[in-house]
């Protein structure tokens, strides 16, 4: 994937887990990654520049904005946070952040610009609840938009799905959208993975499901295994490759949809 040598890469949530082997797979690969994260570890990968931001706030999400200098060739949304934290702090961090965040970069990208996000599989019903999704995003104002949604049963629980569910038709949407400008945007969503985030997700979706997943593939993921798909969207070795949700799960979303979703679906028709 020579084609990202010398380019510069935006990586959200740097510092651990799949963020950091991606920033660390694009700096092999030649680009200048500039690192977002909420705090400068030691053991973040080496990058071009580091910045340290709270993308909990517009204001943070702003002063990030600012401080990156244009041009830039591609954007990777991935920071996020499990739902150990409050449910608005969630839907902050993994959907509103990266909604704001881009549009305020656009004006600072280079020509035929690229956006990944980092979607996941517990977003899988993002086409049937396209319509919430949706009409979240189209609420400019933060407070706005998450108070449509906290009437919502169970939303403690219901938000890092929401979340991803949001995320990945943000970056559908944004495929339609750049379309003008010639940008290309797709999201990947990974399975379970084994990052620090893992015992996050134990707490809150239980080790049931976890283990289920990982017992059907035979393991998680890595986190090197989400970065390459990061990579290759972030390509131009992807280069007729806008608007998919591009499941990186060993197969067990394929699965869940035959042997769950989709009977359901027939039962009720």
């Amino acid at each position: 994937m020579h084609s990202l040598n010398g380019k510069t890469v935006v990586v959200t949530g740097y510092a651990s887990g799949i963020g950091a082997s991606t920033a660390s797979k694009l700096t092999e690969l030649g680009a200048l990654v500039i690192g977002v994260d909420r705090s400068d570890t030691g053991s973040a990968p080496r990058v071009a520049r580091t910045i340290v931001g709270d993308l909990s706030t517009y204001d943070g999400v702003r002063a990030v904005a600012e401080a990156i200098e244009g041009p830039i060739d591609v954007l990777v949304n991935n920071a996020g946070v499990a739902a150990t934290h409050p449910w608005r702090t969630v839907l902050s961090v993994n959907a509103l952040a990266a909604r704001d965040l881009t549009r305020l970069l656009l004006p600072k990208f280079g020509p035929q610009p690229v956006v990944v996000a980092t979607g996941s599989q517990t977003g899988f019903q993002w086409q049937r609840n396209f319509a919430r999704a949706n009409a979240f995003l189209e609420i400019d104002d933060w407070s706005d938009a998450l108070d449509s949604v906290s009437d919502l049963p169970d939303i403690d629980q219901l938000c890092y799905a929401l979340s991803k569910e949001v995320a990945i038709v943000h970056a559908g949407n944004l495929a339609v959208e750049g379309k003008r400008v010639g940008l290309r945007s797709n999201s990947v969503s990974p399975g379970t993975v084994g990052t620090p985030l893992l015992q996050d997700f134990r707490a809150t979706i239980g080790d049931e499901l976890i283990n289920r997943s990982a017992d059907w593939a035979g393991r998680h993921a890595a986190p090197e295994e989400i970065a390459d798909a990061i990579v290759f969207l972030a390509s131009a070795e992807s280069s007729w490759i806008s608007g998919v949700d591009l499941p990186v799960d060993g197969g067990y979303g394929s699965f869940i949809f035959r042997t769950l979703v989709a009977p359901a679906m027939n039962a009720a028709s």
